[in-house]
């Protein structure tokens, strides 16, 4: 990170390890940076949120961090500053008797409003944006007294927004209020909004979109185009991956799982972290019901078919995936559906882990349906008389 503030995103798929990521940053920054960490799952409401709530939201955790740490000396006149403004969005909501709440009882209680997310009312017929404008001023002032008395950088990490639509983030991300922050700043992005067209609108303002890669179980060919030949360095990154959690067991489960058992876990996972230790997981405690001393082929295989079981595919899927398994190409084809209205059919094929991205040696992207799946696809293709 260079001296001025700099402002990242960070993509990768639902468990692929995002947010092990970022706590690693955190840890290897919390002795020259200050850092924040601000989890969006648990403080906002996931089926109401807007750029409104994520900036309120930052305002809280700015003002929270300079009370309970000697972050800042002289605070109170601009925490004062700061509340008047975080109550001016607040208060719109009815019901919300904020007025005359110090400020960390103000903290707690505008906590509150913002998990169940500000009312349309607030964010439809108020005027907001100069309100949003007036807060980040002010939590600006924070941050500079506060580099200034600290002689140390602010880093804020702003976790979870990596959870929603393509329609809302895209939203969130194309509005100039989230990069007005003078700090470094990280946000992680749904991965649909990471290869969608629209992307180029908010990553203009940002330096670099961040992508953590799922290590490929296949290779692809020079076209880009998957193939059923095993990536061995893939494999092997998660075949230690299991081994190092074995070993933290004690040496007696170091050869808990065969060879083959590992490969069909891997490959099956398709590199994405998450669901390679539910995989190996899951794997075990059929083991256990089943008073195995070794995890084998069999145990594996119904593993996977339990697994298996979490996705849910729908008939306008299965053109898509077969396509995209030919090719290793996104589309751009459309569908539409009752209540949902019209959608990319792959950005929901991605934010499901339906599909999976990944990148060859010289950092080019292609796609491939979801390995766990490939026996879905085979049987619709024999049907279908595409195989």
């Amino acid at each position: 990170m260079e001296d001025d503030p700099a402002k990242f995103l960070l993509s990768g798929h639902r468990g692929g390890g995002k947010t092990t990521e970022l706590r690693r940053l955190e840890q290897k920054l919390a002795n020259t940076y200050t850092v924040i960490w601000i989890d969006t799952q648990t403080a906002l409401d996931r089926y109401n949120i807007g750029y409104a709530e994520v900036v309120v939201l930052i305002g809280l955790q700015i003002a929270r961090q300079a009370i309970q740490s000697n972050w800042l000396f002289n605070k109170d006149k601009l925490l004062n500053a700061l509340q008047d403004s975080l109550q001016t969005v607040v208060y719109q909501d009815k019901g919300s008797e904020t007025e005359g709440l110090g400020m960390p009882e103000f903290i707690e209680k505008a906590g509150v409003i913002l998990k169940r997310g500000l009312t349309r009312e607030v964010t439809k017929t108020v005027n907001v944006r100069p309100l949003l404008s007036e807060i980040i001023t002010r939590v600006n002032n924070i941050i500079e007294a506060a580099e200034k008395e600290q002689k140390q950088r602010l880093l804020i990490i702003v976790d979870g927004l990596d959870r929603h639509d393509q329609v809302t983030a895209l939203e969130m991300f194309a509005s100039p209020l989230l990069i007005e922050l003078n700090c470094h700043i990280i946000y992680s992005i749904p991965i649909s909004l990471r290869y969608s067209p629209s992307f180029r609108q908010p990553m203009e303002s940002f330096q670099k979109c961040l992508d953590l890669n799922n290590p490929p179980v296949f290779e692809s060919n020079d076209n880009l185009c998957p193939t059923s030949i095993p990536n061995r360095i893939g494999r092997e990154i998660l075949i230690n991956v299991i081994h190092k959690r074995l070993v933290s067991l004690g040496d007696s489960y170091k050869g808990l799982f065969n060879h083959d058992a590992l490969e069909l876990i891997c490959e099956k996972s398709g590199g994405v972290m998450r669901d390679l230790v539910r995989l190996a997981r899951t794997a075990c405690e059929i083991g256990l019901r089943n008073k195995f001393n070794l995890i084998d082929l069999e145990t594996a295989q119904e593993a996977v078919r339990e697994v298996r079981r979490e996705y849910n595919l729908s008939d306008y899927h299965y053109l898509e995936l077969d396509l995209i398994h030919r090719t290793g190409k996104l589309t751009t084809k459309a569908h539409s559906l009752p209540g949902k209205g019209e959608f990319i059919i792959c950005d929901e094929l991605l934010q499901n882990k339906l599909v999976l991205g990944y990148y060859n040696t010289r950092q080019e992207s292609w796609f491939d349906i979801n390995p766990i799946l490939i026996e879905d696809l085979e049987r619709w293709q024999a049907a279908n008389n595409t195989l």
